[in-house]
């Protein structure tokens, strides 16, 4: 028979922190410094949003690459870093989405590749507004 909960002091312990957000960014513009921003680079700022709001997040520098075609059928890729973390509320993802569309912006891409829990989606520059 096994002890009662308080009395085992062995048990691990499990907090959900919500669902995976996962995004890639090309590796070449993460410490360009034509892409700094208030003196920080493109990583060190994804460093300080990611902090800040979520308090932890996973950086995978990897051999992964992207692959996108254009409207013209001009074939694109590049060698990608992936960012990782974990929240429940859709109004953070909402907020980390509007950090990458400016990202997007300032690193003149023209998307970055998102996915959280088993959705995916493209974040594009924002709009200008006439």
């Amino acid at each position: 028979m096994s002890k009662p909960e308080s009395d085992n002091p062995s048990r691990a312990s499990v907090r959900e922190l919500g669902k995976v957000t996962v995004f890639y960014v090309p590796s070449h513009k993460l410490d360009h410094p034509k892409h700094a921003r208030d003196s920080l680079t493109a990583r060190q700022d994804i460093h300080e949003f990611l902090m800040s709001r979520y308090k932890a997040y996973t950086q995978t520098p990897t051999p992964v690459r992207g692959y996108w075609a254009a409207p013209d059928g001009e074939v694109f890729h590049d060698v990608m870093e992936r960012f990782e973390v974990s929240f429940g509320s859709e109004s953070e993802f909402d907020l980390l989405i509007e950090f990458l569309a400016e990202l997007c912006d300032r690193l003149k891409e023209q998307a970055i590749y998102v996915t959280r829990g088993d959705r995916s989606f493209l974040v594009q520059r924002p709009t200008e507004k006439s």
